[in-house]
C-alpha cells in the first residue's frame, strides 16, 4: 500500500511539475525581424517571449535605447503601444517564457 501511494504521489509531482505554456512556433514577422537583426552592427539585441492575459508577446531589448518596454509586439506582429495601467499589469503579470534569439557582443 506504501509503494501505491508513493508511486500515486511522485506522478502527481511529475505532472504537476510539466509547464503549462507551450510556446507557439515564432510567427513568421519574427523570423523575418531576426534576420534583419543578425545583420544588424549593434551587439545586444534580445528578444524575449512572455505570456500575459493568455496571449503572447514579443519584447524587443536594444542595449543602447533608454526606453523600456517600447517594442513590444503581439503574436500578429503588431506593436503594442502601452497605456500606464496595461504597461504596469504587464510588468506585475507577466510571465517570461523564454528567450527568443540574442545578439551576442
Amino acid at each position: 500500500m506504501k509503494r501505491i501511494s508513493f508511486v500515486f504521489l511522485l506522478s502527481l509531482l511529475v505532472l504537476s511539475c510539466e509547464k503549462d505554456e507551450k510556446l507557439p512556433p515564432n510567427p513568421e514577422w519574427l523570423n523575418t525581424m531576426i534576420s534583419q537583426m543578425q545583420n544588424s552592427p549593434l551587439p545586444g539585441i534580445t528578444i524575449n517571449a512572455y505570456i500575459w492575459n493568455e496571449d503572447y508577446y514579443y519584447h524587443v531589448s536594444n542595449p543602447i535605447s533608454s526606453c523600456l518596454f517600447c517594442e513590444v509586439y503581439d503574436y500578429s506582429g503588431d506593436k503594442i503601444t502601452w497605456t500606464y495601467d496595461e504597461l504596469t499589469d504587464f510588468l506585475n503579470n507577466g510571465k517570461l517564457i523564454k528567450a527568443v534569439w540574442e545578439k551576442g557582443y
